[in-house]
């Protein structure tokens, strides 16, 4: 069976539910999941998975100064041999499936962005508050759906990504979710699912199942 490790947790979002609506979802594609909340921990045990899934929020947090009574107990700074580590399995042909906060995660790993082909870049990247969202589709047979969101702005990402859905609002179009080879392996974005009801809206499911499926035929 197709095994993920679904790493969760970090800042200011309730990653422990929606990580259940991915992990059932992940259930349904026919994937053995196993959550884990540990950053050090779950690249300690990627031999043990074909795919590393990351819902979670970890960084540094040092911004902006509305984080700094926060920064004692939720700053991260992820480790050089970690970022190696997690580098290494996807270009050695493993995959790679970033969500929503992870596009913020890791960074003072700046190489981390680049993984991802894209991401927030801060005094540049934004978002409204959660609100209705028209989801366009560029992948064969993936239609338009609306969905409750936040729609991350200007990730950017880089010319050899292949666009999955996108949505446009005052800035203009705003690509949301790609993918991309890297190696022998391969990454998926996808910038939405700030919470489960999200993630349970069927054309988003249909979004993850075919980024899942582009991942799965990495060869």
């Amino acid at each position: 069976m197709k095994r993920c490790l679904l790493l969760s947790g970090g800042y200011g979002h309730d990653f422990a539910e929606s990580s259940t609506a991915l992990a059932d979802l992940l259930c349904d594609a026919g994937w053995d999941c196993r959550i884990e909340t540990d950053v050090h921990r779950a690249i300690a045990n990627l031999a043990d998975a074909d795919l590393l899934m990351v819902n979670g929020l970890w960084w540094s947090m040092t911004q902006d100064a509305k984080y700094a009574a926060d920064r004692d107990a939720f700053a991260f700074y992820l480790a050089d041999g970690d970022f190696r580590a997690l580098l290494g399995h996807v270009v050695s042909g493993g995959s790679l499936f970033a969500l929503h906060t992870a596009t913020i995660a890791f960074d003072t790993q700046p190489e981390w962005k680049t993984l991802l082909g894209g991401g927030w870049t801060w005094g540049r990247s934004h978002h409204p508050p959660p609100g209705p969202l028209w989801i366009e589709t560029h992948a064969p047979g993936l239609k338009a759906f609306a969905v409750v969101d936040e729609a991350y702005h200007h990730l950017d990402p880089a010319a050899d990504c292949t666009l999955f859905a996108s949505c446009t609002l005052s800035d203009g179009p705003q690509p949301l979710a790609w993918t991309r080879a890297v190696g022998a392996g391969r990454v998926a974005v996808n910038a939405l699912g700030h919470n489960g009801a999200s993630l349970r809206v069927p054309g988003h499911r249909a979004l993850i199942n075919a980024q899942l499926a582009w991942l799965e035929n990495a060869a």
